[in-house]
């Protein structure tokens, strides 16, 4: 896949190189040689403007395939009622792909306008011009370009892959010049549907019947099985494989075990349409659910046990965000409850582990910024003492999980030192601080159900006695609060940016910062800024 960046005056730019062995065919065929460029306006969303480039590159992708297969003598050729049927197969998975939710007609007035352009452009004249309707002859490079405009707009790279369907080059020329007419149709069908009128459409009746003698090459895999086959490969982490085993479970039993390979599109767009709940938001859906399956197949296509991925670019309309009703570190009265009850007498029987993690988890965290399950898979080994006399606290994947997989070191407060974190460190030695490393009583031999790590139930169990003491407000998490509240408190009392972010093990998207990454010494000295929480 290409990169999306931003042109000079701030257009969305991208641009695809064309490969040495299809370079002359190319410019014969679609007037460039060496690469193709993508640009869209400035004022188009970053969702938009990706979805967008998706399907440019598919279209730049597709022609060089088709290159390449003419080149082997591979594709099919087309009888002129074959064009047409085709065609007609196009215009009913087009408008059978929007008119459900057409949008606005300005939409489809819009399409018409830009293939209008597209055949006016290169003839020097403008939509609306006196002399737009001259009959002059058309020039070759005046048809490559209508082509593929009507490549791009009629969105045939995928429509051609889900069929199965592979032609030589003059078969696509033929196809493209007769779709060219039914996109026009298409595009009023579809402006009548944005208009409400769903009467019913007499254009497919004029179109022969296409007869396919393409068949699907099956993938041998179901969605479990590619879901198996992925981890196996992959080896993502426990929290990802659990987050994404409903999904798959949930797709597999939705196509009842298909071959991944017959899922087409339009499969893809049925199934997501089931997805949002009134317990299941449209951001989750996209960003769990619509992911794993998209990851999933887009694996399964780089293997080439698929020819495209049918979920790449489909995702689900996102409402207005609901309104913020507050920041989401800890208020006052929210810290200094979990804090004071840190120190208060164990209720019940406790293991000491557990006891060990809430005196001494909420207070790291609130004096350093790290993420909660970094904290909870602390070992005695993890802290050591600098040159200069003050505590160090390396967080290193080697304990457990580290998002993005970055060690960091930080410098422990003065006031943890004070209430006697190294005395308990100490005590315990090497090994883990807040979980029995012996107590993990469940074995399964799974890759598709690992087992929970001991530190992410700590994690997990520190959060339930959160809510337990009274800081019950949904819009915050009784445990990333503290990144939130830490930051702030940094920021408040002057701490340099950069050093907020060491701290959290946030990276910079400022390629400069890599110059000027603090060290130890820099953190610890601006640590003495940062103020106690004063119970």
């Amino acid at each position: 896949m290409t990169s999306l960046s931003r042109a000079p005056n701030g257009d969305w730019f991208s641009r695809k190189g064309i490969p040495k062995d299809v370079r002359e065919a190319y410019k014969q065929t679609h007037g460039v040689s060496q690469e193709e460029r993508f640009r869209r306006p400035a004022s188009l969303s970053t969702g938009a403007a990706k979805a967008e480039l998706r399907e440019w590159d598919a279209t730049i992708t597709s022609r060089i395939e088709a290159l390449r297969a003419a080149a082997r003598g591979e594709g099919r050729g087309l009888t002129h009622r074959e064009a047409h049927g085709l065609a007609g197969q196009w215009y009913g998975w087009f408008v059978g792909r929007h008119q459900d939710e057409p949008g606005d007609p300005e939409r489809w007035e819009h399409l018409h306008e830009r293939l209008e352009e597209a055949r006016l452009r290169l003839a020097g004249h403008t939509v609306g011009s006196p002399d737009e309707d001259d009959d002059e002859p058309e020039s070759p490079a005046a048809r490559r370009h209508v082509r593929a405009t009507v490549t791009e707009l009629g969105q045939i790279a995928p429509f051609l892959r889900e069929q199965g369907i592979r032609l030589t080059q003059a078969a696509t020329d033929a196809f493209l010049d007769i779709v060219e007419g039914e996109l026009d149709a298409a595009a009023h069908a579809l402006k009548r549907r944005a208009e409400g009128d769903y009467a019913p459409d007499a254009r497919p009746e004029r179109h022969p019947e296409f007869k396919s003698v393409v068949r699907t090459k099956a993938a041998g895999l179901t969605c479990w099985a590619l879901f198996e086959a992925w981890i196996a490969e992959r080896k993502p982490g426990a929290a990802t494989v659990n987050r994404w085993r409903a999904v798959l479970r949930a797709l597999d039993a939705y196509f009842e075990g298909r071959d991944i390979a017959t899922i087409t599109s339009e499969d893809a767009i049925g199934w997501k349409s089931t997805l949002v709940t009134p317990d299941r938001t449209a951001r989750v859906v996209n960003d769990v659910w619509l992911r794993a399956a998209r990851v999933a197949f887009g694996w399964a296509s780089e293997n080439k046990r698929i020819a495209s991925n049918p979920f790449q670019g489909i995702s689900v309309a996102v409402g207005r965000a609901a309104p913020k009703v507050r920041e989401r570190e800890f208020h006052d009265d929210e810290w200094r409850t979990i804090l004071k009850a840190t120190t208060a007498p164990a209720v019940g029987r406790m293991a000491s582990h557990n006891i060990a993690a809430r005196r001494w988890v909420p207070w790291i965290c609130a004096y350093t910024g790290s993420r909660p399950g970094e904290v909870t898979q602390l070992r005695g080994e993890d802290f050591t003492r600098h040159k200069d006399g003050f505590w160090l606290m390396r967080i290193s994947p080697e304990a457990g999980t580290v998002k993005g997989g970055q060690a960091r070191t930080v410098p422990l407060h003065e006031h943890l030192i004070e209430q006697g974190l190294i005395e308990f460190v100490n005590s315990v030695g090497k090994g883990p601080l807040f979980y029995d490393p012996d107590g993990q009583r469940v074995v399964r031999d799974d890759p598709t159900n690992p087992v929970q790590a001991p530190w992410v139930k700590q994690r997990n169990k520190l959060a339930e006695w959160v809510r337990g003491l009274g800081v019950t407000d949904r819009n915050i998490s009784p445990n990333h609060a503290w990144r939130h509240t830490f930051k702030r408190r940094a920021a408040r009392a002057k701490i340099e940016r950069r050093v907020r972010s060491a701290f959290c093990g946030h990276a910079s998207h400022d390629v400069g910062d890599d110059y000027e990454t603090p060290t130890v010494e820099d953190m610890a000295g601006e640590l003495k800024l940062f103020p106690r929480y004063e119970l």
